[in-house]
């Protein structure tokens, strides 16, 4: 008897980015989550690039290792403030595409610079919908939960959205008028998410504070694509190297970083910042007041670990709550102590005195203790140089496929019922 063909189940992955273009921890993420999951399914990505010298809503489909890529090209970042999470035409496409894809299930990374009512199409498709968290974006507009003074945000209020998306609008009134909108549109598109999955627990407690069900919220840290840190060895150095690897954005504490290695000695110690420059590079070099700080530029994710293999302690001095930031993840996979924010999900990762080192969020003097404590006993780097367990990303797609099923079976169970 000849045996039935199973049909293999068809997964939609939604992402504001994609690699190559795209190589934030998010986007990253995906592109390892992904590929191990089109070993047992079938696999579309719906994304969008920013290409200047393309039309716009153009759209460009391509097969990457056996799964289907769908860009949408959105190259004008010119946003009114609710252009920020609608896009008429970004739906339309986008309805399009999943009425021909026909998946089973979408798994949503990141709705920003596409459109917050992707989750409205996706339910009046009948089709379960699934979000993992990356940061904030869901409450708040801005995504961290941080103010233009990069002071810290408790969570979304009207008056204080109003303040702080004031730049967007003419008037107080219009500007209250259209916070109201954009957080009962939030409350309703998050009714509509069937599961989310928060890779800290820090950001899963936000969530609930705001208001997501606790049922309806899963803490699920990020899986590695460990074959890239097999056989990494430290290099070694006169000098005790510390690493900034990122985005270079004023969040990330990128002078704060700065000004805590101005003040220690540097004829023992030096800072190696990899990541793209930004336009406003110059006055970062300005503040700069040693040449042992130096500025790499960008790199290749693929090569992430001949560039932790120069790096002795690695500096995550963030100030906003960070989720589960993938390079702290990284340097654990190569047995790198980490010194970060006692802040948000990076608190969660660092063991004090066993993985790494804290410091008080945003103090230059705490952040320079702690580099001096590395700097004046170099055995510390090797105590805390320990193995820190770190999720493989076999690990984390067959927790994810677990929920897949369940959502289905879910479903199934409702049609069974009506």
């Amino acid at each position: 008897m000849r045996k039935r063909k199973i049909k293999k189940l068809h997964v939609l992955k939604i992402i504001h980015g994609y690699p190559p273009y795209y190589m934030a921890g998010s986007e990253v993420y995906t592109f390892h989550l992904c590929n191990e999951l089109s070993k047992f399914f079938d696999i579309t990505i719906f994304t969008r690039v920013e290409d200047d010298f393309q039309k716009p809503y153009n759209i460009k489909e391509s097969n990457e290792n056996g799964i289907t890529l769908i860009r949408v090209n959105k190259p004008s970042r010119d946003y009114t403030f609710r252009s920020k999470y609608e896009d008429h035409k970004m739906a339309k496409i986008f309805e399009k595409c999943l009425v021909r894809v026909k998946p089973d299930i979408v798994h949503i990374g990141h709705l920003s610079h596409l459109t917050i009512s992707i989750v409205e199409i996706i339910k009046k498709h009948e089709i379960p919908v699934i979000i993992t968290l990356h940061d904030y974006w869901m409450m708040c507009i801005r995504g961290q939960l941080i103010q233009d003074d990069l002071s810290l945000c408790s969570g979304p209020e009207i008056d204080k959205c109003t303040e702080c998306n004031k730049k967007y609008f003419t008037s107080h009134s219009h500007a209250k008028e259209e916070i109201s909108n954009w957080l009962k549109t939030l409350k309703t598109i998050n009714e509509n998410v069937d599961l989310f999955i928060a890779p800290s627990k820090f950001l899963q407690k936000k969530y609930i504070e705001y208001g997501i069900p606790e049922e309806k919220i899963i803490y699920k840290d990020y899986g590695f694509n460990k074959e890239l840190f097999n056989g990494i060895k430290r290099n070694s150095s006169t000098k005790i190297r510390f690493g900034f690897l990122g985005r270079i954005v004023p969040v990330k504490g990128i002078s704060l970083l700065i000004d805590a290695f101005n003040q220690i000695n540097h004829s023992k110690a030096e800072l190696n910042i990899y990541g793209k420059l930004p336009s406003s590079q110059l006055y970062l070099k300005e503040r700069c007041l040693t040449s042992t700080i130096n500025f790499k530029g960008s790199y290749n994710y693929k090569k992430i670990s001949k560039i932790l293999s120069n790096i002795d302690a690695l500096v995550v001095p963030s100030v906003w709550y960070e989720n589960s930031p993938l390079v702290i993840h990284e340097a654990f996979l190569a047995k790198i102590p980490v010194i970060t924010s006692n802040l948000g999900g990076m608190a969660e990762l660092v063991n004090h005195e066993k993985n790494g080192l804290l410091f008080e969020p945003g103090s230059i003097e705490d952040l320079k203790n702690k580099m001096e404590l590395f700097i004046n006993n170099p055995k510390l780097i090797n105590d805390y140089s320990q193995e820190t367990y770190v999720r493989s990303i076999q690990e984390d797609v067959k927790d994810i496929m677990k929920l897949y099923l369940k959502l289905l079976k879910r479903k199934e169970e409702r049609l069974v019922v009506h």
